[in-house]
């Protein structure tokens, strides 16, 4: 009966439907509690907020907690109360609840760890703790916010940009394949078919007489065209697909400054620190890396010197492209959107690298991408 009764005064005091209670005292006489003015708004206020609250004696025992706690563990609200803190947390979680608690018992913090219950066995919420002290002794205010949504929000997201990345690296490689068969048979197939009119314009103009120049004008005008289609062929070809990239990665990244400085005029400082050969899906990411790299500081940066440098550090292979231009602001709007800095991005993470940019205006521009190292091939295999 006494049991019911202090249950239900319990509710009442919760439900804000009294101000006041009167207890016995132990050697007699009556003492009051009031619970009115500001006191009985916040209690209210306490019990209908949607995030769990409690509070935590020195000892880190729940002495007060709301029903949204209590519901939280999915428990009953009085076998909440006089729990340890620690018991209801996960326990690969707890150290992290110890230096929260810590923290908290001298200034405010906030951490994430995971409840646990019988029936809830992994719960994320958000805790916000606060030091509190009352009447001498020291407590500590805990709020407690469900985070399963945007934890499952996280992961589809995470999810989401997996399967872009895949999509990405996949159109990507598609690309490669369509440039490289498209170079080779633009090389191959124009290039020798020009080749022979060539030939075939030469021989004509071999037996045409001397006195019918009007015809011997119009054939080597002809022949001039031609050089100047294979010029062209071999340009395009080239653009698509560097056939020096058949000859190893080192190879085409020294022809490759060494076209960016002729085509640029700006100096071009090539440090290849390692020389290892790579497989070829590898060593071409690589070089599209730098060659990305290299445009944006030829439409961008009005520089006059760039420094490449291929090296290794703490087990990955680290590539780095800086310059002395004008530089810019990495956390700028343009900069995030800026196509060419996209592209040196997704190449990296198709190798599993990651990619870090330091600039500043004025202040010239360094990009730096760490890619783990892939199995090497053996000496003498071209990548």
């Amino acid at each position: 009966m006494r049991l019911q009764e202090a249950e239900a005064t319990l509710h009442a005091i919760r439900s804000g439907q009294v101000d006041a209670i009167v207890v016995d005292g132990p050697r007699g006489g009556k003492k009051v509690f009031t619970l009115e003015g500001a006191d009985h708004i916040y209690r209210v206020f306490v019990e209908r907020m949607n995030e769990g609250a409690a509070v935590l004696s020195s000892d880190h025992t729940v002495l007060h907690c709301n029903n949204r706690f209590a519901n939280l563990l999915g428990a009953e609200l009085q076998s909440v109360i006089g729990s340890s803190i620690e018991g209801l947390v996960c326990p690969d979680d707890r150290q992290v609840l110890d230096a929260l608690l810590e923290r908290g018992s001298h200034r405010p913090c906030r951490g994430e760890v995971c409840l646990q219950s019988p029936d809830i066995p992994h719960l994320p919420v958000r805790l916000s703790l606060n030091p509190l002290r009352r009447e001498g002794t020291r407590t500590i205010c805990m709020i407690a916010m469900d985070l399963t949504e945007v934890k499952q929000a996280e992961q589809e997201l995470i999810t989401s940009n997996k399967q872009l990345q895949y999509l990405t690296a996949h159109l990507l490689s598609v690309r490669e394949e369509e440039q490289t068969r498209i170079a080779r048979e633009i090389h191959d197939e124009l290039g020798q078919a020009l080749t022979a009119m060539k030939i075939d314009l030469s021989w004509i103009a071999g037996r045409v007489p001397p006195s019918d120049q009007p015809i011997l004008t119009r054939i080597h005008s002809t022949l001039h065209l031609a050089d100047n289609l294979i010029k062209t062929v071999r340009k395009i070809s080239t653009e698509l697909r560097p056939g020096i990239l058949d000859m190893g990665l080192v190879a085409a990244m020294e022809w490759q400054a060494n076209e960016f400085q002729v085509r640029t005029g700006i100096q071009c400082i090539l440090n290849l620190r390692t020389q290892e050969v790579f497989a070829p899906e590898f060593s071409t990411a690589l070089f599209r890396i730098l060659q990305e790299a290299l445009t944006n500081v030829a439409r961008h940066a009005q520089a006059t010197q760039v420094v490449v440098v291929k090296e290794k550090k703490r087990g990955q292979l680290v590539l780095t492209v800086r310059d002395n231009g004008r530089g810019f602001d990495p956390a700028a709007q343009s900069a995030q959107k800026s196509l060419g800095l996209l592209g040196v991005r997704e190449r990296a993470a198709m190798v599993g690298g990651k990619v870090e940019i330091s600039s500043a205006p004025g202040k010239g521009a360094n990009l730096t991408v760490w890619i783990p190292i892939p199995s090497v091939k053996k000496p003498g295999a071209f990548a």
